[in-house]
């Protein structure tokens, strides 16, 4: 068998010359599949006239034999047909805008579809003020991007959120997904808090369970705890070291306080509005569950505040460690790492200095922002480098010269202040208020 080759080194310009060309192919991509959309919604409308295909029956035979037509040509299932003529006929007659801007190559096709599929059912005089205000966040990686579609869609029509809520809470239930090699996936559709406290849980017994010693991983530790939680009704798996047996140990249990925040408008907390709350790793949750978490709240943590109490985000020179207000701060505003497509969350990444303090960088929240292990050394190594703007804006350079932009999840007005007609925002903990955050 061969020996692996060593990576051929390829000079800087010609590797800035490579990134040119992948950046031209992804934007000749985009256009393509913009006008492909157009394309097909236009197949739709000619087999209207010419068979007078009946679009409110998609059961109609007309119908079948024009999706069957597009997943012939596409050579995709016709499900995929169905959801591509579904895709089209939303961007050319609900949200051109966004076909436009995609045809300009400044997304994905992934990224028009979510918000086509979030846009679906929307009130039509809404439908332009969710695409106009979602446009503006098309830089974010789909997964942020997802969650922006919700959260806005949520503010346009908040008693939509409850209701369809309450229904879905009726289908709750467990789900058993046969995954191959011997292997499933198993899991449990219910409420949103519960899924995410759930996942806490299991995150921080397994992160107990992580002595010297131990050879698992953290996520196969979270497999096994999730799993000794339900056959063994409460206990969890002991660190398994070489010729241990493996034992259900209840009392691992004790000291164990998932975390999980919730951001909740205060009007919203006083019954006085229906804004949606923010469920830290999931998105929009209804006013009625954010009142009732807001209501088993331990503690609140001022995010948004009075003129006279704000949140303290500038240190200076004075002190290099980053207080616990400044990095609640901070995590409020960042939610992820803020490197490039990067989506961990703050609770697995650094508070880093960008500009460092070894020259003369300053403990102020303009000069702070969350990054992950990883990209923190990759920051360290200096080949990327990045600058920070107002309002917690970063632009990082790659070494290849291109500029890349990541804005903060969240924009809070500046301290001391707060936005005009703006109530301040409260973030409940579930963990004291001396815990590290």
């Amino acid at each position: 068998m061969d020996e692996e080759q060593p990576p051929v080194e390829v000079p800087m310009s010609a590797a800035r010359l490579l990134v040119e060309r992948i950046a031209e192919r992804q934007a000749m991509s985009r256009v393509y599949q913009a006008e492909q959309l157009e394309y097909i919604d236009a197949l739709r409308l000619q087999f209207g006239r010419d068979f007078g295909a009946d679009w409110h029956d998609p059961d109609s035979l007309e119908w079948r034999e024009l999706r069957a037509e597009v997943a012939a040509v596409l050579q995709v299932h016709e499900r995929t047909a169905q959801s591509m003529l579904d895709l089209a006929r939303s961007l050319v007659q609900v949200f051109p805008t966004t076909l436009s801007r995609l045809r300009q190559a400044e997304f994905s096709e992934r990224h028009a579809r979510v918000l086509v599929e979030h846009g679906h059912g929307l009130a039509a005089e809404l439908a332009a003020e969710y695409e106009a205000r979602l446009l503006d966040f098309v830089d974010l990686p789909l997964s942020r991007f997802d969650r922006m579609a919700r959260k806005i869609r949520a503010d346009l029509q908040p008693e939509e959120l409850i209701e369809k809520h309450r229904e879905a809470l009726v289908e709750r239930r467990t789900a058993v997904e046969p995954a191959g090699a011997g292997m499933a996936w198993y899991g449990a559709y219910m409420s949103a808090e519960y899924a995410i406290g759930a996942a806490a849980s299991v995150t921080g017994l397994a992160k107990g369970l992580m002595v010297e010693g131990e050879t698992r991983t953290l996520q196969q530790i979270e497999a096994d705890v999730f799993r000794d939680l339900l056959i063994d009704a409460g206990g969890v798996t002991a660190p398994a070291r070489e010729g241990d047996p493996v034992q259900a140990t209840p009392a691992a249990r004790r000291g164990i306080n998932p975390q999980v925040s919730t951001t909740v408008p205060v009007l919203t907390a006083m019954g006085r509005s229906d804004e949606p709350g923010q469920l830290d790793g999931y998105g929009p949750i209804d006013a009625e569950t954010a009142r009732r978490i807001a209501g088993e709240a331990q503690g609140w943590i001022r995010i948004l505040t009075d003129p006279e109490d704000g949140a303290i985000t500038s240190f200076g020179r004075t002190t290099y460690k980053v207080p616990k207000q400044l990095r609640r701060y901070l995590a409020a505003r960042d939610e992820v790492c803020r490197f490039v497509g990067c989506t961990r969350s703050v609770e697995h990444c650094d508070v880093d200095h960008t500009k460092p303090w070894s020259e003369d960088g300053e403990t102020v929240a303009a000069n702070l922002a969350h990054l992950c292990k990883g990209h923190h050394m990759v920051k360290g190594r200096k080949r990327w480098r990045v600058s920070a703007s107002p309002g917690g804006v970063l632009t990082w350079t790659s070494p290849t010269g291109r500029t890349y932009t990541t804005k903060p999840a969240r924009t809070f007005a500046p301290p001391g202040r707060t936005m005009p007609g703006a109530p301040p925002l409260v973030m409940k903990a579930w963990l004291p208020d001396d815990a590290p955050f």
